[in-house]
């Protein structure tokens, strides 16, 4: 339902209240006064008319509310969502996201945000393979995807990959696993210690191969 539109049914129902008070009141004071017996002191008429109004009030807000529950109900939870997008959409244009003019737009944020989830859930999960909480726990370091996976560039030819698997007990739990270029196959790691295992004979390795290849001095 629009905005406009529900605030015109909303201002229909707090006439409505106003009407009912009044509707109330009348009814009350005439009930009061044609019913007031007549034996006893007229004094007192004028305020046993008045007790009985405020009943009457009392009466028609009473049933009136019980009748327009469900109406009011559906309009505050309109009025609730509508604060909730607003909110959204101020937090959204805070941070430097545009609310999105189309179907095209929406989607591409919508893959930005899987990628830049990606990458913080690795980065995140990284404390399990590193406690240093220095190298691996940077999300600027990893490069997320649409499919929940990641990538952390370590060195030439050698990449962390990110991923979440089930495990023997049926619980999905993050895996991270080496890939080089030299082997394709991927080598799990569950300890930063396995990285440097196999980076430090690949680093020596190449240092030996540049010391090889350069012209002996005389």
């Amino acid at each position: 339902m629009r905005a406009s539109v529900r605030r015109s049914i909303q201002a229909l129902l707090d006439g409505t209240d106003m009407v009912t008070m009044l509707a109330g009141a009348a009814s009350g004071a005439v009930v009061g006064y044609t019913y007031y017996p007549a034996t006893l002191d007229a004094d007192l008429r004028l305020a046993a008319t008045g007790a009985v109004a405020l009943g009457g009030v009392f009466l028609f807000t009473t049933v009136a509310d019980a009748l327009l529950a469900p109406v009011r109900r559906r309009f505050a939870q309109a009025d609730a969502a509508d604060m909730r997008a607003a909110a959204q959409t101020r937090a959204a244009e805070a941070r430097g996201v545009a609310v999105p003019s189309g179907l095209g737009e929406a989607l591409d944020q919508v893959t930005a945000a899987a990628e830049d989830d990606a990458a913080r859930r690795a980065a995140q999960a990284a404390y399990r393979i590193d406690l240093s909480d220095q190298l691996l726990s940077n999300p600027g370091r990893w490069r997320g995807y649409i499919n929940g996976e990641a990538s952390y560039y370590l060195a030439p030819g050698t990449v962390l990959h990110y991923s979440r698997e089930e495990s023997e007990r049926g619980i999905t739990e993050p895996r991270y696993t080496l890939l080089t270029a030299d082997d394709p196959t991927p080598v799990p790691v569950t300890n930063v210690r396995d990285i440097l295992d196999d980076l430090a004979p690949r680093a020596r390795k190449t240092a030996e191969d540049l010391a090889a290849v350069e012209p002996s001095t005389v």
